[in-house]
């Protein structure tokens, strides 16, 4: 009998990510994720099915404080866990509140991407997901959009200033514009960062034009791509593949991919038309790419989603593309 090939995909999944959890009926709330972590038990608990010896599913960690560093200004850093510590009012005016604790829930999402990025790296994984990370829109010195700490930002920042990176390529496939990434990035022409949203006429933040493609010794390292309100799939596919022609010139050494499900249909505060296939697509060229330039060194961080449905099917068909040939 042919020996089973070990783990391909680590995907960081527990109680500890629950915690990242808006009160009072907000958007960002933890049943959000429930029926992929459902379905995500389900696979890798049937022994008979063919990706069960493919996922691992691991603990998410807590980041440091240093790690916060990475990306983050001090006095910002420093004003979350004040208002972690009173447990009311805004840290960005309304989308997204203070909580008690939500300087300990912020931790997990930025720790755990960094734990999957040195995974890979380590060659424990070839391949990482953390479903709770991608929150795209949080800047250096503020939240903004439901996003406390920018665990994307921070993680490239990694892999640029701890290991000496030359060319990422950031992904980011949420309906909303990656803003934070984007413009911590802007004048960096190491990050290379294709973007594909939903027109900012029509949605927060607003940014996000296609004459925004780097300034000062970056440009041409950025894309970015809107879409219509009411793009579907075949819009959506049309959009990637001119993407991918850009970001396969630059070989990048790593990828990122932020992979948010609220481009799905149905989604209560996008008016995209993806169904998942568009998420399988996507998950699939960046894995072949991945393993064509960087020895398939990917990390897929989840993003928005704010249908449980919708972030079931999508989420569910991004790891079944990593686990799958490797």
């Amino acid at each position: 009998m042919a020996r089973r090939e070990g783990p391909v995909l680590g995907v960081s999944f527990g109680p500890e990510s629950a915690l990242y959890s808006f009160p009072g009926g907000h958007p960002m709330n933890s049943g959000r994720t429930r029926l992929f972590g459902e379905s995500l038990s389900r696979t890798v608990e049937d022994r008979r099915g063919e990706l069960s010896h493919l996922i691992t599913v691991v603990r998410p960690e807590e980041a440091r404080r240093d790690d916060l560093r990475l990306f983050h200004t001090n006095q910002y850093i420093e004003s979350v866990e004040e208002a972690s510590k009173r447990g009311e009012g805004y840290l960005d005016f309304p989308d997204t509140p203070a909580f008690a604790g939500v300087f300990e829930a912020s931790l997990y999402p930025v720790g755990s991407s960094l734990h999957g990025f040195e995974a890979v790296l380590e060659g424990r994984f070839r391949h990482f997901f953390n479903p709770v990370g991608g929150l795209h829109h949080a800047a250096r010195n503020r939240s903004s959009g439901f996003c406390v700490f920018n665990d994307a930002a921070i993680v490239i920042a990694k892999a640029l200033d701890r290991t000496g990176m030359k060319r990422v390529l950031y992904v980011d496939i949420d309906a909303h514009h990656g803003d934070g990434v984007f413009y911590g990035y802007e004048s960096d022409p190491r990050v290379i960062i294709a973007d594909i949203h939903e027109d900012g006429r029509s949605l927060f933040p607003g940014t996000g034009e296609p004459s925004e493609t780097g300034k000062d010794g970056a440009e041409g390292t950025k894309l970015n791509l809107p879409l219509l309100p009411g793009s579907g799939d075949a819009e959506f596919i049309e959009t990637f593949d001119a993407a991918f022609r850009f970001m396969e010139r630059f070989e990048p050494e790593f990828v990122f991919f932020q992979c948010g499900a609220d481009g799905l249909s149905g989604d209560p505060l996008t008016h995209l038309r993806y169904s998942a296939s568009a998420h399988a697509y996507a998950a699939k060229k960046l894995h072949e790419l991945a393993h064509d330039t960087c020895s398939g060194r990917l990390l897929a961080m989840g993003g928005g989603g704010y249908k449980a449905e919708n972030v079931d099917a999508a989420w569910s068909a991004v790891a079944k593309e990593l686990a799958s040939c490797g």
